[in-house]
């Protein structure tokens, strides 16, 4: 029976450098297990208007975005949960009023929320998306203002008092440094976006392997049957997996591939 396959981008899929590469061996790799007859998928916490173009003209048989926000399958959407203009507008003022910069993440656009130059967390996203995006970045109060989920930066001057009580009952707050969190409504995750492939396909959670690397991998590597953590992964991750492999510079997904038995 052939598998689906769920591979998270950085870390996994392209290297942690400024070059975000795909190694040699991982396209080798996944051409070879496309050829075995199995499905490969994004599963990533970016939305989609962030993967960088070659990652989306490399020939994926499906990509899950936003974590679980966003689905397509053979290039045709088949979910998408966004918030309503409402909602985004709200979130935004309680944002600015806890004193964090926001970056928001939407199916088609990215907004920003707060200072993106010299050295702040936002710069570099700024500046990797501006070059990478199909649309350019925005202003929060852009017309178009509508968002997925969002990623913000606690600072100095924040009030994270005030931003728990407003986000952590309607937010899966994921920490990714001691400062920068990601923020998917509740009921969302890269988990659920396997389930509803899985579904949609009518594929059993047995012939399922997710590959991953940092923290908002954890409820993906714990769903699936076969879980591979990337040798460069960060520590939570590697002491719930099944497998782990090389890092991505380092032959990863070719190795665990093979030693699955996938190619």
């Amino acid at each position: 029976m052939s598998a689906l396959l769920f591979f998270d981008i950085d870390g996994t899929l392209i290297t942690l450098d400024k070059k975000h590469e795909m190694p040699e061996s991982t396209k080798r790799a996944l051409y070879k297990a496309k050829e075995n007859g199995h499905k490969i998928f994004v599963n990533t916490g970016r939305v989609k208007t962030a993967i960088d173009p070659h990652l989306l003209d490399f020939g994926f048989d499906g990509l899950v975005c936003g974590c679980g926000s966003y689905i397509e399958y053979e290039g045709k959407e088949i979910f998408h949960h966004t918030l309503t203009k409402e909602q985004c507008i709200a979130y935004a003022k309680q944002l600015k009023e806890c004193k964090f910069h926001t970056i928001f993440e939407g199916r088609d656009r990215l907004f920003i929320d707060g200072e993106h130059g010299s050295g702040s967390f936002l710069e570099y996203i700024f500046n990797y998306f501006s070059e990478n995006s199909k649309y350019p970045i925005e202003e929060a109060s852009h017309g178009e203002f509508i968002f997925d989920k969002f990623t913000t930066c606690k600072l100095e001057e924040s009030d994270g008092e005030l931003f728990q009580k407003y986000f952590e009952k309607e937010f899966n707050l994921i920490p990714h440094t001691n400062t920068v969190i990601e923020a998917v409504p509740f009921g969302l995750s890269k988990a659920t976006g396997i389930q509803y492939v899985m579904d949609y396909l009518n594929v059993p959670l047995e012939s399922c392997y997710a590959f991953g690397d940092s923290v908002n991998d954890m409820e993906m590597l714990s769903f699936v049957k076969h879980s591979v953590g990337m040798g460069n992964s960060m520590p939570p991750v590697l002491g719930i997996v099944d497998y782990v492999t090389t890092s991505v510079t380092e032959d990863g997904i070719e190795n665990a591939l093979k030693h699955y038995g996938l190619i």
